[in-house]
């Protein structure tokens, strides 16, 4: 195998300076050495390193270009790059690959070759969505999509829209950990146009259900309301597609925000059906958790009769799955209910009764049962 400073030689002797220079940067960096396994086969250290088996091929492909620059045949400078850069790329260097791309992107603009430079732009979008610089990337998608919609194709538009939507959903996920909710809801509003644009339909629902979240966080009346606008699409696409798990997460988020907006008659409506969903999937954690929400709810209405049935079930979920916490969660919320649904009995036992008040306290005698409960509502 021939060594890097053998190449090297061999590309002065053939007249490629550009080549060499290149030759020389790409092997001579700080961080990179050739590296030789012990079979004497290359290995990939991941820190721009240029395994040894792939050094001929190196010197060809800028040997190539600089032959082809020569002649003026744009093209084949570009296929040679090209070349260079989806290398560097499977080598996990997006560095050096963006380099190349670069390198592309600029003769395409120079030659009017859109078709080369919409490869360019998706390709460096990827790789520096790659390095983590999302907000570079985003430019290079973008790019990307006003190419398309210059050329009028619509495949490209809706690859860049595909591009455009993860790399939003990164942002709005960055800026939410940060709390910062509005920006969040800024690139969840993008995300949302980019799906639109996709016209894939489960990644339309998805930003629907995503956005909806965003504006439930920001908890005023009118994000309230806007939330709810969201869900409604995303559970209406979940039926489309016959999806059980996203109708059931779209009635639950529609219960939660119709509490929130006090309207409770509604919120009982979705949590029913979010419960027979659940009961269909056979999840017994999201049957634990609608039975919950739905006791909670019917406590707050005063309704302890419905309250006591369903934090009942709430337990006995809670009980079979063997989750401690939920458990205890359980037992203290039918604590509760049970403990209203007999309060009324109790305040007037002990302001009008005494004798059955002493009878309670010294024998236990019960002064009131508590109501049993159908699963009605």
């Amino acid at each position: 195998m021939e060594d890097k400073q053998a190449l090297c030689v061999d590309i002065l002797v053939n007249g490629y300076v550009q080549a060499y220079v290149d030759f020389f940067y790409l092997t001579h960096r700080p961080d990179a050495q050739v590296v030789i396994g012990s079979d004497d086969q290359a290995t990939d250290t991941s820190n721009g390193a240029v395994p040894a088996d792939k050094l001929p091929f190196v010197k060809d492909q800028l040997s190539q270009a600089e032959v082809a620059r020569r002649r003026g045949d744009t093209k084949a400078v570009y296929a040679a790059y090209e070349q260079l850069a989806e290398l560097f790329s499977e080598l996990a260097d997006q560095r050096t690959s963006v380099y190349f791309w670069e390198k592309c992107a600029e003769i395409s603009r120079l030659t009017a070759d859109g078709e080369g430079e919409a490869k360019a732009m998706r390709a460096l979008g990827v790789a520096h969505q790659a390095l983590g610089d999302v907000t570079t990337a985003i430019s290079y998608f973008e790019k990307l999509n006003n190419l398309a919609q210059t050329s009028g194709e619509k495949d490209k538009e809706r690859l860049a829209a595909t591009h455009l939507y993860a790399a939003y959903n990164l942002m709005a996920a960055e800026a939410d950990g940060n709390g910062d909710l509005m920006l969040a809801l800024a690139y969840r509003e993008k995300g949302l146009t980019a799906a639109n644009s996709s016209e894939e339909r489960s990644m339309v629902s998805k930003a629907h259900f995503m956005l909806g979240q965003a504006h439930e966080k920001l908890a005023e009346m009118s994000h309230l309301n806007e939330a709810v606008a969201n869900y409604k699409p995303y559970l209406t696409l979940c039926e489309q597609a016959e999806d059980n798990e996203g109708q059931g997460a779209a009635c639950f988020a529609l219960a939660r925000t119709y509490q929130r907006l006090e309207n409770h008659s509604t919120s009982q409506q979705y949590l029913q059906r979010y419960l027979q969903l659940a009961e269909a999937t056979g999840k017994p954690s999201s049957q634990a958790e609608a039975c919950c929400a739905l006791g909670v709810l019917y406590n707050q209405q005063g309704d302890y009769v419905n309250a006591v049935f369903f934090l009942e079930r709430f337990f006995e979920l809670a009980r079979s799955m063997g989750d401690r916490v939920m458990l205890d969660k359980a037992r203290a919320y039918l604590g509760i209910a049970k403990a209203n649904s007999i309060l009324p009995s109790y305040t007037k036992l002990v302001t009008t009764d005494l004798d059955a008040l002493l009878a309670w306290k010294n024998k236990r005698v019960p002064f009131a049962a508590v109501p049993q409960a159908s699963a009605t509502g």
